[in-house]
């Protein structure tokens, strides 16, 4: 691309990139209603889903763009104001997908050295396409050239002078919705081909989709493009909207690594519950001394979420410092998905000074029991620790009143 063009933005995810054959920069704006009367042609942007999966790490994202209905191929609308660089280069040429899918298929059959010619037609027809916005058969070509080209050098750089934000979020989108491993494989190969400007787009495509399989096929993506993407990762931790925050850190579990856990500890103070909660999930998935530092000062967040993600990181650390925290939690916990979580957690941590804690969440007393799900996770905890006193508790629980709490006893203990 022209050096004398405009720098790419970053900034809100929202961008555009130099022209493709000048120095004029494509920008982005919403369709004003007299283009579209005078024949202008919408750009379907991004895919935008519903899901009510409302315990899900991935979900509980504001959908500004999404629909009443849930609708896979609900949009957002863009219009791209095409520079008059490109008009000018697309003069005397028609915008024609199928004049470029065959000038496509002469130039991927040809040699090499010969393709200077044919590369030259086909950069007028994509400015052609781009004239009209015509982002389809333009998202059809940079994908044609990434798959077939077989990693050759011109036809990835023929792609990359393809790629503006709207082909971009063209792919991105057809990645979200794409259910056949074979086709999602082929997409994650052309995001990772053309690098950064993929990557900014389908960190918008996570921020605007409700979809959990879309979500997690978009989580994959960033993950695959490794340090392609932190550039755009560092960005979605500065971004005043917290589900920004909450996938950019969730990101960041996935790929691991010292700066992983620097960016998330600058999350850990967030104002928000659920990106803490997210944060002390990744700290959990990242591992190390320094996560379970971290984990260790979020014990007693004031967000039960918060407050129960950082338990169980703390067992699944295994910080044996928490232990202490976790007694004098328990007793004074009220909320009782988070009363499980730390009985969980003491089972990770084994340490046999916490049985008679959980013995009580356990047994109980003649005049009152904890709820069933609290005396399973009690004996589950003394089952995992395994003193002789746990191993007494859990033999006299194979009789248990309790039909829930006897099976789960006797399925521990291998009984039927």
């Amino acid at each position: 691309m022209s050096e004398s063009g405009k720098k790419k933005e970053l900034g809100g995810y929202a961008r555009s990139i130099d022209a493709l054959f000048s120095a004029g920069s494509a920008e982005s704006t919403s369709v004003p209603d007299d283009a579209i009367q005078a024949g202008g042609q919408a750009v379907v942007e991004i895919a935008a889903v519903h899901s009510d999966t409302l315990l899900d790490p991935f979900v509980e994202i504001p959908g500004q763009n999404a629909t009443a209905g849930g609708d896979p191929l609900a949009t957002d609308v863009t219009w791209e104001v095409v520079p008059d660089s490109v008009e000018r280069a697309a003069s005397g040429v028609d915008a024609d997908p199928d004049a470029l899918s065959a000038a496509l298929d002469r130039f991927l059959a040809s040699d090499p050295l010969e393709r200077d010619g044919q590369a030259h037609e086909i950069r007028e027809m994509v400015a052609a396409l781009r004239a009209v916005n015509a982002l389809d058969p333009l998202a059809d070509a940079v994908e044609r050239l990434v798959i077939e080209a077989h990693d050759d050098e011109a036809s990835l750089a023929l792609a990359d002078l393809m790629l503006t934000a709207g082909v971009a979020s063209r792919i991105a989108a057809r990645l979200g919705a794409e259910r056949d491993a074979e086709r999602r494989a082929q997409l994650l190969k052309v995001c990772k081909a053309v690098g950064v400007e993929m990557a900014v787009a389908i960190a918008d495509a996570l921020s605007d989709t409700y979809e959990r399989f879309a979500r997690r096929a978009f989580m994959d993506a960033m993950v695959m493009l490794g340090n392609t993407a932190m550039v755009v990762v560092e960005q979605m931790i500065d971004d005043k909207r917290w589900f920004v925050v909450r996938n950019a850190v969730a990101i960041l579990g996935e790929v691991g690594g010292d700066r992983a856990v620097e960016l998330i500890t600058s999350t850990l103070a967030h104002t928000n519950g659920r990106v803490r909660r997210e944060a002390l999930l990744a700290l959990a998935k990242i591992g190390g001394e320094d996560a379970g530092q971290l984990v260790y000062g979020m014990l007693e967040d004031p967000d039960p979420e918060a407050r129960l993600a950082a338990v169980m990181a703390a067992g699944a650390l295994k910080v044996e410092r928490a232990l202490r925290p976790l007694l004098g939690i328990l007793e004074s916990e009220s909320d009782s998905t988070v009363r499980v979580g730390i009985l969980q957690a003491l089972g990770k941590l084994g340490d046999p000074g916490a049985v008679n804690s959980i013995e009580k969440y356990a047994v109980g007393s003649f005049f009152s029991k904890p709820p069933t799900d609290t005396r399973i996770a009690a004996y589950r905890a003394l089952f995992h620790i395994g003193t002789p006193h746990a191993k007494r508790l859990l033999g006299q629980a194979v009789d248990d009143k309790s039909p829930e709490v006897k099976a789960a006893v006797r399925d521990m203990l291998g009984m039927r």
